[in-house]
């Protein structure tokens, strides 16, 4: 053996360490590129940035969720991807003070231009103590931030609430109590969270209870219903209830949303103002009354007085001197203006009266002849010339059209021009109604009386130039509202008018 042989024995060793330093070197070459595959594949978004904040590396989940490709994020700085340049600067200066962030929640911007709400955990890897990269993992927590965002922004609306608002188990024990429960109720949260929910049934409502909560383990929401509850202080309120019933994430019931509101005042408000309606009905039945009474009782002593002031006209007429004669002519002439008037206030109280609707149509056209044939004489002294388009059937009473019509076309007339009257009936179907039209060519109507010719003897004139008890309109009016129409006129002086009305039809 030469003296630069090595022994047999070194060699079997280095030969040995040979083999053992071949697989050991492979195995962490594989493990290397598993961690490499596992890190690049992984779900959860991570990124290297060097000490300036230029972006060194990332895995494609870190760019799938802000949308850019590689070349559009690897090589800028961070910087171009924060919402707010604080969070960045203060992320930067952590880091470099080798400070582990845990849960810092910073924006980021995507490429499509919406904002990425993210949680980062990120460290520094240093070598001999020289900063080399961070190593950043991303959480996107957009969704649980907005949820976050959502149950605290219905936690203060809850909160704020006038309404009592109460959440329970299915077995009806109270889980929350907000702000407007403790006013409304009187107890804190602290009193009555844990307690079941008949703490607040008065003894004769604890029975609805039972029914409610079966109601929600079926699924059903209870709307509006109407009960009461009592107070701590042991008031009693008239309350309006809908709850409605809690699903968990796999759409199970597991408990109930109630909202109370008080509605005490209010009910009192509704009885006192059914109340006043009552009492303002029964007055009006009695008025009513009175004066389909007071107009035909009146009739006959009215009618007596006529006949005598016609009497003694006519038997010592020219006798009593020219004074005596008009004063016998005054008191004829209000005699039987008197007699029009109680007969116009009789018609207009049968109107009011009539409160059952028509169970039959009737034909407009019908009622119009009726309504002319009455009027025959007075339209031929005044030479009027009425026409008219074909009329449809309604739902009224046939005398009520008919005293409608020959209120119009009679006032037509009544309040003429110098011309010939001209009167022009009309009808056209407007949505789900007839509206008819009654137009003339006569003195019209200014615009500030346009209200007023409606009311009840009301007149714009005076008796010796126009005749009338000025009821003829008021009739109409109430014959059209009770019938579920309109009554109105559209007219200027000396430009004529004409009255609409509308009807139902006998659809």
């Amino acid at each position: 053996m030469s003296e630069h042989s090595e022994p047999e024995c070194d060699k079997a060793n280095i030969a040995q360490a040979n083999g053992a330093i071949a697989p050991a070197t492979s195995n962490l070459q594989e493990r290397e590129a598993e961690l490499m595959d596992f890190v690049e594949n992984a779900a959860v978004a991570m990124h290297w940035v060097d000490e300036e904040g230029i972006i060194l590396w990332a895995n494609p989940a870190e760019m799938n969720l802000l949308g850019y490709s590689r070349d559009e994020y690897i090589g800028r700085s961070i910087a171009n991807f924060h919402a707010d340049q604080s969070a960045i600067d203060d992320i930067l200066h952590r880091l470099k003070n080798d400070e582990r962030l845990t849960g810092y929640e910073a924006r980021l911007l995507c490429k499509d231009g919406s904002i990425c709400d993210v949680s980062i955990n990120s460290d520094v890897y240093r070598r001999e103590g020289k900063f080399i990269h961070t190593r950043c993992v991303t959480l996107d927590i957009t969704e649980r931030k907005r949820n976050t965002e959502l149950k605290e922004r219905l936690a203060a609306i809850v909160e704020s609430s006038d309404d009592a608002i109460i959440s329970k188990d299915l077995n009806g024990f109270i889980r929350s109590w907000n702000r407007g429960a403790e006013e409304l109720f009187g107890y804190t949260a602290d009193e009555i969270v844990g307690k079941h929910i008949s703490t607040l049934a008065t003894p004769d409502r604890v029975d609805e209870i039972p029914d409610i909560l079966d109601r929600l383990r079926r699924g059903e929401r209870v709307d509006h219903y109407r009960t009461q509850r009592k107070c701590k202080d042991g008031r009693v309120l008239t309350v309006s209830l809908t709850v409605s019933p809690i699903r968990d994430s796999a759409g199970n019931v597991v408990g109930a949303s109630k909202v109370a509101r008080d509605i005490t005042e209010r009910e009192a408000q509704d009885q006192e103002l059914r109340d006043a309606n009552e009492a303002l009905r029964r007055s009006n039945a009695d008025l009513e009354q009175f004066a389909y009474s007071a107009s035909h009782d009146l009739q006959e002593p009215l009618r007596m007085v006529a006949t005598y002031s016609e009497l003694l006209k006519r038997e010592f007429g020219g006798k009593l001197g020219p004074e005596g004669d008009e004063y016998l002519g005054y008191t004829l002439q209000g005699a039987l203006r008197m007699e029009q008037l109680l007969s116009d206030l009789r018609a207009y109280t049968l109107v009011s009266t009539t409160t059952q609707g028509p169970t039959e149509t009737v034909d407009a056209n019908l009622a119009l002849d009726k309504a002319l044939g009455n009027l025959a004489g007075t339209i031929k002294d005044a030479d009027a010339v009425i026409t008219r388009t074909d009329l449809p059937w309604v739902r009224l009473h046939e005398f009520h059209l008919e005293q409608l019509f020959q209120n119009l076309v009679g006032n037509a007339i009544r309040y003429r021009s110098k011309d010939v009257p001209k009167i022009h009936v009309a009808a056209r179907w407007r949505g789900d109604e007839w509206l008819f039209s009654v137009q003339d060519n006569g003195i019209g109507i200014a615009t500030e009386y346009k209200t007023q010719v409606f009311e009840l003897f009301k007149r714009l004139h005076t008796a010796a130039e126009y005749p009338g008890t000025g009821m003829g309109l008021a009739i109409c009016k109430r014959i059209v509202e009770r019938a579920g129409g309109c009554l109105w006129v559209e007219s200027e002086p000396d430009q004529g008018s004409t009255f609409f009305f509308t009807l139902p039809s006998r659809k």
